[in-house]
């Protein structure tokens, strides 16, 4: 027919390899927020927190329409190669707050974000991420009774269905929103 061929991003971690396609494909970004402000609306948070600078950037404006308070947080470097997770800018006392990134491997940064926002005095955190990569099944450690059980909720899509999929949704804290609504909605917009 002519045309390029479309591929959909959503919350695509690195921008630049929206660049990496050839002349024939075209990258449209595209996220999953929406997903979560519905659940947002649905419960007591009123603060949404962000791991680092990249995060608060992809994702800041997103919320400007909202009424939530914001939490950048960013990693210093301490004695060695050690780093900690710290409060750059906003106030988690007496907030419940969830945490937004575009994706998650092992966790490491998640984990220790959620638990310096409880030492901050939250009255609860919550994560959100779009991608839930896990490798090795690394979800089981935010579980309850997992040695960074530190979240409420733990909200993730389907963009990855081998994880999603065994993701225990029923009797843990995860819950899997589906992207098809929004894929749906995004393919009918498109001009």
């Amino acid at each position: 027919c002519g045309r390029p061929t479309r591929l959909m991003h959503y919350d695509l971690h690195t921008l630049q390899n929206r660049f990496y396609l050839h002349g024939n494909a075209v990258a449209s970004l595209h996220t999953a927020i929406p997903l979560l402000k519905e659940k947002i609306a649905a419960t007591n948070i009123d603060c949404v927190a962000f791991p680092d600078d990249g995060a608060a950037k992809r994702f800041a404006a997103l919320f400007r329409d909202t009424d939530v308070e914001t939490i950048v947080c960013g990693k210093t470097r301490g004695a060695g190669d050690a780093r900690k997770v710290v409060i750059q800018d906003g106030n988690a006392a007496g907030r419940h707050i969830v945490i937004v990134d575009d994706l998650v491997q092992t966790g490491g940064t998640l984990h220790s974000t959620g638990r310096v926002l409880r030492e901050a005095g939250a009255a609860s955190v919550s994560a959100f991420v779009t991608h839930a990569v896990f490798p090795g099944d690394s979800w089981r450690r935010f579980n309850v009774g997992g040695d960074r059980a530190v979240f409420e909720k733990f909200w993730t899509t389907n963009s990855i269905p081998t994880v999603a999929d065994h993701l225990p949704v029923g009797d843990g804290i995860f819950e899997v929103l589906d992207l098809m609504h929004l894929i749906v909605r995004d393919l009918d917009h498109y001009h």
